[in-house]
C-alpha cells in the first residue's frame, strides 16, 4: 500500500491481548485476602455439612417413630 505522495506505508502490526501494559503481579495483600476468605468458606462448609448431617439422623430417627430422638445431654458432675 502506498500513501499519497508515493511512500510506503507503515505496515500495521496486530494487536496483543494486554497491549503494552506491563504484568502485574497478585499482590501478598490480595493474596492474603483470598486465602482468608477460602479459609473461611471451607469452615462454613464444614459446619453447615455437619449440621445437615445432624438433621438427617433426627430425621432417619423420627420416621422410623422412635420416641427418643433428641440428643442426649448428660448431667454435669460437680
Amino acid at each position: 500500500m502506498k500513501q499519497e505522495g508515493g511512500r510506503p506505508a507503515k505496515p500495521v502490526e496486530p494487536s496483543k491481548p494486554g497491549g503494552n501494559e506491563e504484568y502485574r503481579g497478585v499482590s501478598n495483600t490480595g493474596l492474603a485476602v483470598f486465602l482468608a476468605a477460602l479459609a473461611a468458606a471451607l469452615l462454613l462448609g464444614y459446619l453447615l455439612v455437619n449440621k445437615l448431617a445432624d438433621i438427617s439422623q433426627e430425621e432417619d430417627c423420627m420416621l422410623a417413630h422412635r420416641r427418643n430422638c433428641a440428643a442426649i445431654e448428660l448431667p454435669s458432675s460437680r
